[in-house]
């Protein structure tokens, strides 16, 4: 398969961001330790570290993680805010009003302080990453809090199946960015995987440059009729692991484990920014919004 995500300036881009944090993930998934048993959470972020928490209450359960809008009025139930800069003031404000006894997680900023003043947990974020890429800190901080980890033994060599120097015909991500150049693509998903569609939303949109409509119709025909033949479907519901649902390889993986997720998670990463070199778009590494 002759591709020009196979060329030598593609090859060459292990060691270069964005793709060098995606090949750093099998380390960088965060604990989270807080000394006490945690039954239920609201997280409470906005933009990229919302979609990423919901990614959270995706394999945890909605029942156990709520997540939702800053919304300064927090009683007494456990509460975690994100602002990865420390300064999104309608962050700083939720903290200042909360009652309720919490966490917070951040790179530093005045929430930082403020989280100390109150006697919050502290959980500090990696500076130096664009908080689309922040998935392992997040995610594997939420999960430890319930007492649940990542633990995928091939996910290393998953990753290295996935990355720029491997060619097109081993590698996943690159026949699915390959598709997605040639066919529009809508996403399907079911109340577990709504934070990994909205994650593919958004990373096709803003590293692919493009649009891929989000549907919770679990029950919807996997096969279009009418006039959408001419559009692919990515299926995240209980349905979309069937094998006659595959697209390339064995993606979509099971959303159901935990593994199947974090391997859709990282697919989706790659692939999105393989897109977007298919289409000549500049790759943008820092956030335009603070979080």
């Amino acid at each position: 398969m002759d591709s020009i995500l196979d060329d030598e300036f593609v090859i060459q881009m292990d060691d270069s961001p964005p793709f060098s944090w995606i090949r750093q993930t099998t380390n960088r998934f965060m604990t989270c330790v807080v000394g006490r048993k945690i039954d239920h959470l609201y997280v409470e972020a906005a933009g990229n570290a919302q979609i990423i928490a919901t990614m959270a209450s995706d394999v945890i359960g909605k029942q156990k993680v709520e997540v939702r809008p800053f919304s300064f009025h927090s009683t007494g139930d456990e509460i975690c805010i994100i602002s990865y800069s420390g300064q999104l003031k309608e962050a700083i404000k939720s903290v200042e009003q909360s009652e309720a006894r919490g966490i917070v997680a951040s790179s530093g900023g005045m929430i930082k302080s403020l989280a100390r003043k109150k006697g919050w947990d502290y959980v500090p974020l990696p500076k130096g990453y664009s908080t689309s890429f922040l998935f392992p800190e997040i995610f594997g901080c939420l999960m430890s809090l319930f007492g649940m980890k990542v633990d995928i033994p091939d996910l290393e060599a998953f990753i290295e199946r996935n990355s720029p120097s491997e060619i097109t015909d081993f590698n996943e991500a690159k026949q699915l960015a390959s598709l997605m150049e040639r066919k529009r693509f809508k996403i399907l998903h079911d109340a577990k995987s709504e934070g990994i569609a909205r994650m593919f939303a958004h990373m096709f949109s803003t590293y692919g440059g493009t649009d891929t409509p989000l549907e919770y119709e679990p029950d919807t025909k996997l096969k279009p009729e009418g006039g959408e033949d001419n559009i692919g479907i990515i299926s995240f519901s209980n349905r979309g692991d069937a094998g006659g649902n595959k697209l390339v390889g064995n993606f979509p993986y099971n959303c159901s484990s935990v593994g199947g997720y974090v391997k859709n998670v990282i697919v989706g990463e790659f692939a999105s920014i393989y897109l977007g070199l298919l289409k000549s778009k500049e790759i943008e590494l820092f956030d335009r919004e603070v979080e």
